[in-house]
């Protein structure tokens, strides 16, 4: 189906795409930041109504799904420290810029005599970006991009999850 009204997405129609591109743009709430939110979708792939429906309900619980999120990126860092030590060392070169809260990060750190940033410190400052909603992804149809300082570099933390919300994996992009 090429063309579909959503009780949440409203109408949608691939007819005019040429490749992937976004159907439905609108940003969603979460603790009083507007968070952009797009869905994903490709000439190919007929829109389907349940997949629709459970990205609605599964929006529907950001706040938890940003928690969930959070929880699996504290972890997944504190086993996988290479994107919190390549952001500090960015941070940490002569005449950095636009990295202000990994250096704060840094020197919380360092004031409490820790040469690294915890896991903990550096999600609790990641900034959720953006939602992705792909109808034509099935391993990971919905994707968190997380950021910090997104004025000073291009590096993201993926946390991709299927419909549901459920998390499946870890990736750090660019």
């Amino acid at each position: 189906m090429n063309t579909i009204t959503h009780p949440y997405f409203g109408l949608l129609s691939t007819t005019k795409l040429q490749d992937t591109d976004v159907i439905w743009e609108v940003p969603q709430d979460l603790n009083g930041k507007a968070i952009e939110t797009w869905l994903w979708a490709d000439p190919a792939t007929s829109l389907d109504a349940a997949l629709l429906d459970t990205f609605a309900s599964t929006l529907g619980t950001l706040a938890q799904l940003d928690q969930k999120a959070r929880e699996a990126l504290a972890l997944h860092l504190q086993t996988e420290s290479d994107f919190i030590d390549n952001l500090a060392e960015a941070a940490s070169e002569e005449g950095a810029q636009g990295l202000p809260t990994v250096q704060t990060l840094l020197q919380q750190a360092r004031a409490a005599g820790r040469e690294q940033i915890r896991a903990s410190d550096f999600v609790a400052a990641l900034q959720l970006e953006n939602i992705s909603l792909w109808c034509s992804h099935d391993d990971a149809p919905l994707v968190l991009d997380y950021r910090l300082d997104p004025e000073g570099n291009d590096q993201i933390l993926a946390v991709k999850c299927d419909a549901q919300g459920n998390i499946t994996e870890i990736a750090w992009e660019s």
